[in-house]
Formats: structure tokens, sequence, C-alpha cells
């Protein structure tokens, strides 16, 4: 009966020990970023050379995401993507109605995403190690920005001043989380499409 006794202190001196040493291992973030493969400052804002839209579009291409296929957070994201890419060639052609409607779309399936997760990441794991860069809340903001120059080209005026209203909400939610030199050139873009 001692045997067991002293077994089981034994035992239980070994697991509260290991559980000790393994806490010490953890790190702060701040002691993080001083180790060898630091991690960006709070206030660090990511250059368009690592964070730009041509990025986010590489990223998401392939296989069509329709609304009535998409199931999850990802696939959502992925088709607000793709229909944005859709409707910034079609703005380039200068079809002003069928580039609105893409990037209306574009943000239908965002505010999707923005219901489950609503702040932007630089780096989001959607399984696996498949990492993209996740900025829905810049994503309308663009969109946004695009829409002021449809609206006013297509004549609705008011559709242009709700854009920018809507737009610079959606810029601020994004740079609460991540700032970014885009998102700075968004930010010049409302103050330069309608000023105040």
């Amino acid at each position: 009966m001692r045997e067991i006794r002293l077994k089981r202190v034994s035992c239980l001196f070994l697991i509260f020990t290991l559980g000790v040493l393994g806490a010490r291992c953890a790190g702060t973030n701040e002691e993080l970023r001083e180790g060898p493969d630091k991690l960006p400052q709070k206030n660090y804002v990511y250059p368009l050379t690592e964070i730009n839209l041509e990025k986010v579009y590489a990223e998401n291409r392939g296989l069509k995401v329709l609304e009535e296929n998409a199931t999850m957070v990802h696939d959502y994201y992925r088709g607000a993507v793709q229909e944005k890419e859709e409707g910034e060639s079609l703005l380039k052609e200068g079809t002003w109605e069928e580039a609105r409607s893409h990037l209306e779309k574009s943000s239908q399936f965002l505010h999707v995403v923005l219901k489950v997760l609503s702040n932007d990441e630089t780096q989001w794991n959607i399984y696996g190690d498949q990492v993209v860069i996740f900025l829905p809340n810049l994503l309308i903001a663009d969109n946004d920005l695009k829409l002021i120059n449809v609206y006013k080209t297509l004549g609705y005026e008011d559709k242009a001043a709700g854009a920018k209203s809507d737009g610079e909400y959606y810029l601020a939610e994004s740079l609460k989380t991540v700032k970014t030199e885009w998102a700075d050139h968004i930010k010049k873009g409302f103050e330069d499409a309608l000023p105040n």
C-alpha cells in the first residue's frame, strides 16, 4: 500500500515538474520579437512589396467560387477576391455597369466573412500549411473606393457619398489590426475622390 502511494506521489511530482519547466519555455510577444525570426512591431506598416492586391489575387485564383457552393469562410473570401478581380478588369475595359455588379457582389461575400471573422490578418491559416493574406475590411474599403468612381460615372452621386462613408469605416476597422501602405493609398483615394 505504501509503495503505491509513493509511486503516485512520485508520478505527480514528475508531472508537476515537467509542467513548470514546459511553461517556462513559452515567451511573451516582446521576447519573440527579439528572437531571430522577429515578429513585426505593433505599429509596423507593411510595404506594398509584402502586401498588395496582386498577391491577394494570386493566392485566390483557381476554380471559381459561386455563392451557392460557398460553405466555409475561406470559400466566401476566395469568392469575394475573384469577384473583385473580375470587377477590376471590367473597370479597365470601361464596362461600368458590369464592374459595379462584380464589385458589389465582392462586398456581399466579404460581409458574410466579417460576420464570422472581423479582423484583418497578414497571414491567415486556411488549413494545413496553406496561409493567405486575409484583409476583408481593407478589400471592402478598396471596393468602395472603386465604386465611388463607378457611381459618379453612372450618375449616382448619393450612392457615391454612401460608398465613401462605408469605405472609410471599413478602412478604419482594417487599420485597427493591420497597417499597410495599401491602406494609406486607399485613404488618400477617399480624400481625393469626394472631398468633404
